[in-house]
């Protein structure tokens, strides 16, 4: 027997108070409203295909029959999703149970670009992937695939050349950032660190918080900023971020107050050559909007 914990919620719960602490397809399965059943054989979680499908794709067959010809078509193209699945248990809605392909997360993903354009909730979910940092993890596992994903979703969102790129290398560095952040303190962050870290960040360099930036800049609450700021804005977060994680990667078992110090610091340092930029251009650079004049008050 298989060393496996087989679950089929109806829905993912959302742990609370730490919504980021799980696997994007459960959230992505949440927050579009589908249930998503899985697998965990051997510390790996793998997910019903089918579920998937039906989710994001909404074919007007059966879910099996969309994907037999995913499968049959992305063969010719030289991807061969039959290698990447494993067959587990799956408790259907008649109360049966078969044996249906399971697939681990970046499947899914790759299942999902290889969707025809305009499919069900295809060009939706690519998105949500691209804004939650889907490339980040994606990076590791195939550099170019994740970066093509991303400049994809990107172009679907009407961005420039120039400010994709400063985009892609934002994400980048804040995964290097987070991850400096997370090694160099001696007790495990929560979810909660992570806002205030990236708000220690955004006081030093321009002197508002995120929700602040978000109010000026007339943007939903839970509004990705970034998706929102200006190419120079990016490059100073960037260049911020890039520092601190620098800095952080030296030191280890620091105390979270003094990882807050460095992060200022470095974010003060930055702050003060995008004020001056800002100064001479004319404009407010974090909101990418004109500064008042003191006639103009």
């Amino acid at each position: 027997m298989s060393d496996s914990t087989f679950f089929q919620p109806a829905l993912p719960t959302p742990n609370s108070g730490d919504p980021d602490s799980r696997p994007l397809p459960e959230i992505i399965a949440e927050h579009f409203g589908f249930p998503l059943a899985y697998h965990d054989v051997k510390g790996v979680r793998y997910y019903a295909v089918q579920d998937w499908i039906l989710g994001v794709a909404q074919p007007d067959s059966h879910p099996g029959t969309f994907w037999t010809a995913l499968k049959r078509r992305t063969k010719k193209q030289g991807v061969e999703f039959s290698t990447l699945c494993i067959k587990l248990p799956y408790i259907a809605s008649d109360g049966k149970r078969y044996k249906t392909d399971h697939a681990k997360a970046e499947t899914l993903y790759m299942i999902t670009q290889r969707m025809d354009a305009n499919t069900g909730l295809r060009n939706k979910i690519l998105e949500f992937l691209a804004k939650s940092g889907v490339v980040l993890d994606e990076v590791r596992i195939d550099p170019e695939r994740a970066i093509d994903a991303a400049i994809e979703a990107y172009r679907r969102m009407g961005k420039s050349e120039d400010w994709i790129a400063t985009r892609i290398q934002s994400r980048i560095a804040r995964l290097k950032f987070t991850s400096a952040f997370k090694y160099s303190l001696l007790n495990k962050p929560t979810p909660k660190h992570y806002a205030v870290i990236t708000d220690e960040l955004r006081l030093g360099l321009w002197r508002r918080k995120t929700a602040e930036l978000r109010r000026q800049m007339g943007l939903k609450e839970n509004a990705n900023l970034r998706d929102h700021q200006s190419s120079l804005a990016l490059s100073y977060e960037l260049l911020a971020e890039n520092l601190s994680a620098a800095e952080l990667a030296q030191k280890r078992n620091l105390a979270f107050e003094e990882v807050q110090d460095v992060v200022r610091t470095n974010a003060e340092d930055v702050g003060r050559h995008a004020q001056q930029a800002g100064q001479r251009l004319g404009i407010d650079i974090a909101t990418n909007r004109p500064l008042l004049r003191d006639g103009d008050r």
